[in-house]
Formats: structure tokens, C-alpha cells, sequence
């Protein structure tokens, strides 16, 4: 008994159970109903991120920056910033092509010199009406969604991959409301519930920002086991550091200073390796998690890794006075660039040149030209 493939309308035998044409699954039975066919799949292509910047050659960025910064009493460290970033932006490549940084020094020396007031506002209020500081801290908080909006506008807007803008659409009554609800639960949990106000604080930022046209998206994040494993650390590395200063005490004496001294460092190393595991665990669980249309990324930091990686630096940067700092940051970004893969389906290029398409088609340019960037 012959039937028809209401897929294709391929004769089809009655007890067949798959089309010879199309092959679309049957199954079989009184009034027999086609399986939907499942839609393929495109293929992924994986393109890890790629960091090309040289310790020698951003040394003499940051030996500029520097001096320049100190001449004019802080005036060019709005220069300094957009050279350093453009430089980063530069040497950061995803399939060969870099990013661009176009953000203006005047528009982030302006955001600077409103911080300047602030603080000095701020002292000068502690200092000579202090009875008034309940009043700033009531603006402060207003003021802080709005901070985080154009911070954030003026970053994603000065920055580009092959001629497409970041953009971020995230509003200050939006931000607003996210604070107070979540800070209230904050508040009422004694702080216990810092977790939950990181992990939505995170999905509004990446939630409100696109590129091009294209919306980023963001599976529901979950930082609670990440700071729980965090807190036992930090128990275990109170213990190991008494530990020590038990051991030292014990060899030169309850008031030897070396006793008080290996202690110290102890804790320090530990919890370097406690905030090497924080930003480890936090980076991948975020990126993780994030799409962009048919992109998405896999970060894979290793905590011993990066927390031998800042060690490392701190002991460089301290014994070299500061000179190694150039060094330091070169070999952190190379880290960060290598454990981050881009994964997109179909390939990045028809991602991006459908975008470019959307972004011609639709006209779309930013209404307001952010002036100023208040970010640090």
C-alpha cells in the first residue's frame, strides 16, 4: 500500500518508515503521521582570540603615558587611556581581524574632571557640613544607575570589529529599578545574597548590549557555588596561615618577627589564590553563557594557572619597582586571549556579513553621541 510524503509527496510505502526522497521519519499505525524533520545543523567553526601586543613595544606606551600624565598633573591621562586602549583593541584579533577603539581623550577628560568635582564635593561637605552627607549619599545612589548606563554606552559605542559598532541599549530607570531590588535583597540579607545581586547585575549588562542589530543574550547566570567554594577557601587559608605562624612560632619564638612576617605572607598567597579562583570561575561561567545570534564563546581559565600567572607578576613588579609592569599586564591579556575561543555556526564571516547587511538596511545609528565617558 502506497502513500504520499506530506513533506515532498513522494510515494512512500505504508510500512516504510523513512522517505527515500526527502528522509523524513514515519511512524507507522492507524492514520500514520510524519516525524518532523529535524532542522540540520550548520556546521561550527572555532576561532580562538588572539593577543599580538609586545612587552618592549607597550612598554614604551605606558613609559609615555606615564611621564606625559605626571607633566600635566593627570591632565593627559585621558590621552593615555584612549592610546592604551586603542593599542589593546589593536593587538586583539578574532580571525585576523582586530578591534578598533574610537573613543575621544576630550570625551573621557570631561568625565574625569565631573569625577574630580564629585570628590571634592564630597570631602568638602565631610569636612565643613558633615551634617549634609546623608544628603549626598541620597544622590549618590540616584546617581550610580546612571554612572553605570553611560559608562557602559560610551565603551560599547567606541568600540568596533570590522566597521561594526557595540552598542548598549540598557536605560537609567532600567538600571534603576535593577539596583533597588536587588540591592534591597542585599541589604536585608546582610550581604548574604551578593551572589544572586553579581549574577543579575551581569545578565543586565550583557543583556543590553548588541552588536550591530543583534542582541547579546544570556542563559540564566548562577555565581552561589562559586562563592560558597570561595568562602571554604578562605576558612582553609585562615587555618594554613595560623598553621605557619604556629610552625615559625615555634622555631624562633611567639615574638620572633619572622613568625609574624611568614604569616602574613601566607595569607597573602592564599588569598591571591582565592581571588585567582574568584576571577577563574566567575570569567567562564560568564562568557559561557553568553551568545550573540549564532556566536557564542567558550572561556576555559585555569585557576593555578592564573593564579601562578599574578604571582609571578606581583614578584616581578615589585622587584623591578614598577618597571615590569608593561610585562605584567602583556602576559596577563596573551593568558586571558588564549583561553578564549569564539564559536560560531555557519562561520564568523557569514555572521558578520549578515550584520553588516542588517546595519546598512536598517540605517541604525546612535541617536545620542555619548560627550563624555565617565567610566575609569
Amino acid at each position: 500500500m502506497l502513500a504520499r510524503c506530506p513533506n515532498c509527496d513522494n510515494p512512500v510505502d505504508s510500512d516504510a518508515s523513512k522517505c527515500d526522497k526527502c528522509g523524513a521519519l514515519f511512524t507507522s499505525g492507524a492514520g500514520w503521521k510524519p516525524v518532523p524533520l529535524l532542522e540540520a545543523t550548520e556546521p561550527e567553526q572555532r576561532y580562538p582570540v588572539e593577543f599580538t601586543g609586545a612587552a618592549g613595544e607597550y612598554f614604551r606606551v605606558w613609559i609615555v603615558n606615564l611621564v606625559l600624565t605626571i607633566l600635566t598633573l593627570g591632565v593627559y591621562s585621558a590621552w593615555a587611556k584612549v592610546r592604551k586602549k586603542r593599542y589593546f583593541h589593536g593587538h586583539t584579533r578574532i580571525d585576523g581581524d582586530p578591534f578598533e577603539y574610537r573613543g575621544r581623550p576630550i570625551a573621557i577628560l570631561k568625565g574625569r574632571l565631573i569625577a574630580v568635582a564629585a570628590v571634592a564635593l564630597f570631602y568638602g561637605t565631610a569636612n565643613f557640613e558633615p551634617s549634609l552627607l546623608w544628603v549626598l549619599a541620597i544622590v549618590a545612589a540616584l546617581a550610580a544607575p546612571w554612572l553605570i548606563v553611560r559608562s557602559m554606552a560610551f565603551n560599547a559605542y567606541s568600540t568596533a570589529y570590522r566597521n561594526i559598532r557595540l552598542r548598549f541599549r540598557g536605560t537609567y530607570l532600567q538600571c534603576l529599578g535593577l539596583l533597588l531590588w536587588i540591592g534591597l535583597i542585599l541589604v536585608v540579607s546582610f550581604g548574604l545574597a551578593y551572589p544572586y545581586f553579581k549574577a543579575r547585575l551581569m545578565e543586565f549588562l550583557f543583556r543590553k548590549h548588541s552588536y550591530g542589530t543583534t542582541d547579546f543574550e544570556v542563559s540564566d547566570l548562577s555565581y552561589l557555588r562559586i562563592y560558597l567554594r570561595a568562602v571554604g577557601l578562605g576558612l582553609f587559608v585562615g587555618l594554613a596561615a595560623g598553621l605557619v605562624g604556629g610552625v615559625f612560632g615555634a622555631a624562633f619564638g611567639s615574638d620572633s618577627r619572622t613568625a609574624s612576617v611568614m604569616t602574613t605572607l601566607a595569607g597573602y598567597v592564599g588569598y591571591l589564590f582565592i581571588f585567582s579562583y574568584i576571577r577563574a570561575e566567575l570569567a567562564n561561567a560568564t562568557w559561557n553563557a553568553v551568545r550573540i545570534g549564532k556566536v557564542r564563546f567558550e572561556c576555559a581559565l585555569q585557576v593555578y594557572q592564573l593564579f601562578g600567572l599574578y604571582l609571578g607578576n606581583i614578584v616581578a613588579i615589585i622587584t623591578t619597582l614598577g618597571l615590569a609592569t608593561p610585562w605584567a599586564v602583556i602576559r596577563a591579556m596573551r593568558y586571558r586571549a588564549q583561553r578564549m575561543t569564539v564559536i560560531a555556526a555557519a562561520g564568523l564571516e557569514s555572521f558578520v556579513a549578515a550584520e553588516s547587511a542588517e546595519v546598512s538596511a536598517a540605517g541604525q545609528e546612535i541617536g545620542e553621541m555619548f560627550d563624555f565617558d565617565l567610566s575609569l
